[in-house]
């Protein structure tokens, strides 16, 4: 991981529930909360590391909340020999369930940067001298999913005004739906900060069929859209180099890409002009850096993104833009989430800051004797109630009191 030798002594997860100030709507989700899987872990040092990772991905990462607590639920119990080495027991982890490996990354590299008084984006392979401040903020997408042509100009509008330079919206959909909400978008944004300042792209979620695509990517060009995100289904490679052929806009996938091998692949086809990496689909932040490093190698754009998330998932995110050195990402997949377990990060003018405490720099206020500890399942079910829930989308654990941090 950092090249130091974390011992954990103590391991444990939850599971939580984060309510959506309006559901999530695109091609392959629709939603009303955002389900999300926590672990924290302890080293033989004291310090402490967090790690959180989407549940109700299945779309993108291909495994459930289900998935991810059997995962860890089927670790050894710490006492165990193979916690000597977190590293080697993550990248194997990674071969069955990614998004779990994740949370034994993150948690990791949390504590052991925490240990050494460190950011963690200053941790990663060059990411330039420890002493360095790296960047004050990073700019992030804004994101606008399905719903009106009407609600797209808006949302479009308070974004630009807000700050954003980056808007990224959901299309895939009735092609004549996805055109008027684009357009009314692109009209909005123009008139509230002017022409061309802000970028817009779009992401079909691969929710076209070849022909449709293609046909929408001429009017996508009229309206000078940035990129086209993944219009075509994942598990056809063919159908996007066939896209890519013909489109006068650059064409990324995201879904069809998991790892460096599918970034050779993708680029073997001239299938992409670009790709939209995930950790949550890499499994550990070594293959994400050598599917970055991949992505580079052929000379394609780089994004960095998330799954929809909490401030602990886009803080990671955060910290890996940073230490990456990726211009474009999405870091503010909490944007929708009403209420949070995790505080420290914050959006100003369509910028995430970067954390500059140890470690990832926030604070989960989860009380950590609400998780289960690894190697065992839930001792109450998955999920935990939340006391701010009052009968909606549920919660997980029992915040911590006020204004105490649990790292």
């Amino acid at each position: 991981m950092t090249g130091t030798a974390a011992v954990v002594t103590q391991a444990a997860y939850g599971v939580v529930g984060l309510p959506l100030r309006r559901r999530l709507r695109h091609t392959t989700a629709d939603t009303g909360e955002l389900t999300v899987v926590l672990l924290r872990l302890t080293l033989a040092t004291g310090h402490v590391g967090w790690a959180e990772t989407r549940g109700n991905g299945e779309y993108a990462t291909h495994h459930t909340t289900g998935d991810i607590v059997a995962a860890l639920a089927g670790l050894p119990p710490v006492t165990d020999p193979v916690w000597g080495a977190p590293s080697a027991l993550a990248d194997a982890l990674a071969e069955r369930c990614p998004p779990a490996a994740m949370l034994l990354d993150v948690a990791t590299r949390d504590a052991e940067a925490r240990s050494r008084g460190l950011p963690l984006w200053a941790t990663l392979p060059g990411a330039g001298p420890p002493g360095g401040r790296g960047p004050r903020s990073l700019a992030t997408h804004a994101q606008i999913g399905f719903g009106t042509a009407e609600e797209a100009g808006v949302l479009a509008a308070e974004a630009a005004r807000a700050g954003f330079g980056r808007i990224k919206i959901r299309v895939g959909g009735r092609p004549e739906e996805d055109r008027a909400r684009v357009t009314l978008a692109r009209r909005a944004v123009d008139r509230a900060v002017g022409a061309g300042v802000v970028a817009i792209a779009v992401d079909a979620n691969g929710g076209w069929d070849p022909a449709t695509a293609i046909s929408a990517t001429a009017w996508l060009a009229d309206q000078g859209v940035a990129w086209l995100e993944q219009p075509t289904p994942p598990d056809d490679p063919a159908a996007l180099a066939a896209v890519r052929s013909v489109a006068r806009v650059p064409v990324w996938a995201d879904e069809s890409v998991r790892g460096a091998s599918d970034v050779h692949a993708l680029a073997a086809l001239g299938a992409v002009d670009g790709v939209h990496l995930k950790l949550e689909k890499t499994g550990t932040v070594g293959a994400l850096t050598a599917a970055v490093a991949a992505a580079r190698g052929h000379g394609l754009d780089v994004g960095l993104g998330q799954m929809d998330c909490g401030r602990l998932g886009c803080a990671t995110t955060t910290h890996l833009a940073a230490g990456l050195g990726t211009a474009v990402a999405e870091l503010w997949g909490c944007a929708n989430v009403a209420r949070d377990v995790t505080e420290g990060l914050e959006l100003r003018a369509g910028a995430v800051g970067l954390p500059r405490g140890p470690g990832l720099g926030v604070r989960v206020t989860l009380h950590p004797a609400e998780l289960t500890p690894l190697g065992q399942h839930s001792r109450s079910g998955a999920r935990r109630q939340g006391p701010w829930s009052g009968g909606g989308p549920a919660g997980a654990g029992t915040p911590a009191p006020e204004g105490k941090e649990l790292v």
